[in-house]
């Protein structure tokens, strides 16, 4: 199963001309990253808190397919994939209104402990994190290319 996230374009994700920052794309994966790390239970606060464990990104891409514009609606279909015992990655894909792919992102995450910087297993709330929005098979998932 994937997680939909909807959102509208703001003026401050835009550039001079006009168009989604390359930036801000990342920033609203990250928001959609959240929104649903919060409809499984996970309470964002003390997630992010730099407790014993963190979940830092260790790599982004992303793609445009389309010009997303200030006004537009969205949905980031958010899909993890484990890759590992302490590691995950993220196929973000941006759609716009009529259903068409603008972009696509991904980032890949890695569970450590904060005090010694080594890999960590997974939690047990990502683990559920995973296995209530991955793909049943939990193969990675190839992005899907523009129409």
């Amino acid at each position: 199963m994937t997680f939909d996230f909807l959102r509208t374009i703001r003026f401050q994700d835009t550039d001079a001309a006009g168009v989604v920052y390359f930036a801000r794309l990342l920033s609203i994966c990250h928001e959609a990253y959240e929104a649903s790390l919060q409809a499984s239970g996970i309470d964002l606060k003390t997630f992010f808190s730099r407790g014993a464990i963190a979940v830092p990104i260790t790599h982004t891409a992303a793609d445009f397919h389309r010009p997303l514009l200030c006004g537009d609606e969205i949905i980031v279909r958010l899909t993890p994939t484990p890759t590992g015992p302490d590691s995950f990655e993220i196929a973000y894909q941006m759609l716009n209104a009529g259903g068409k792919s603008a972009a696509i992102a991904t980032t890949r995450h890695v569970c450590i402990e904060t005090a010694t910087r080594q890999r960590h297993p997974l939690t047990p709330e990502l683990t559920q994190w995973l296995q209530q929005w991955s793909p049943t098979d939990s193969s990675p998932t190839a992005a899907t290319p523009p129409d």
